[in-house]
């Protein structure tokens, strides 16, 4: 399953277009741009560049990888997750391109995807959040500039309730498309935050925690490229989080267990 084309009227940039496309414009023909040949960006251009973070960090640390790893935990049905995997690198894939930097950022995606049945079949968050606590360990030891990165303080958690998603967006898509957007969802985990979350209690109970920071969040696939960049330079609940059962960014709540 691959998400339908965006419409040909949306343009990301009218009146002003920001110097890292500008860059990439600029390249000769059958050219790719590499992290060595755009513009060295710094913290103040976050606010203008898009997914600046992301490239910035590439360029400041030299570790040229960024992507979350990504957690399977549902094994019933194998041609359902191979859909879901297929709509999840193509919606990222054609984010990218809508803000002019595929030709960029997609050969430094690194595609690191987990799949252990007897481990992980219905494997809570927590046990997703210390499985990627010991991978991003051992890493660190090597690289250790590289353990503040979004890809190894987060994870991406797949359950059965996510990969529902993508069939009831091809239902709608099947259906005409019209209507309110069916979106296809994921789960990204705070590695750092333990059961009961952190913040403020009274709380309606999410899989028992009755915090304001559940240390995970529902989002749109789409959203991915968005939110490891911002994952650069604030937390995960710090602003711009949706607490479950609801998704980010303003998409339809997900089935929850209190």
């Amino acid at each position: 399953m691959r998400p339908l084309p965006l419409p040909q009227w949306m343009r990301q940039y009218y009146s002003t277009t920001p110097s890292i496309i500008s860059s990439i414009r600029e390249h000769p023909a059958g050219v790719e741009p590499t992290l060595e040949s755009i513009p060295q960006l710094n913290f103040s251009m976050t606010k203008r560049e898009p997914l600046s973070s992301i490239i910035r960090d590439m360029q400041e640390i030299g570790f040229q990888k960024w992507g979350f790893v990504i957690y399977r935990c549902a094994y019933a049905d194998n041609a359902q997750w191979e859909s879901y995997l297929e709509f999840f690198k193509a919606s990222v894939k054609q984010e990218l391109e809508a803000l002019e930097l595929s030709s960029l950022l997609w050969k430094y995606l690194e595609w690191t995807i987990v799949e252990d049945r007897q481990s992980l079949d219905g494997a809570s968050k927590q046990r997703v959040r210390d499985e990627f606590t010991h991978w991003a360990i051992d890493r660190a030891r090597i690289e250790p500039d590289i353990a503040e990165t979004p890809r190894f303080r987060y994870c991406i958690y797949i359950d059965q309730k996510c990969l529902d998603t993508v069939d009831q967006y091809e239902t709608w898509v099947a259906t005409g498309a019209e209507g309110k957007l069916k979106n296809v969802v994921c789960a990204v985990l705070d590695k750092d935050c333990g059961l009961s979350g952190r913040g403020r209690r009274g709380f309606p109970s999410v899989e028992g925690c009755v915090r304001s920071d559940t240390g995970w969040m529902y989002m749109t696939i789409k959203c991915v490229p968005d939110v490891y960049n911002r994952l650069s330079y604030q937390a995960l609940a710090e602003a711009d989080y949706e607490r479950p059962p609801a998704v980010w960014p303003l998409a339809d709540p997900m089935p929850y267990e209190a």
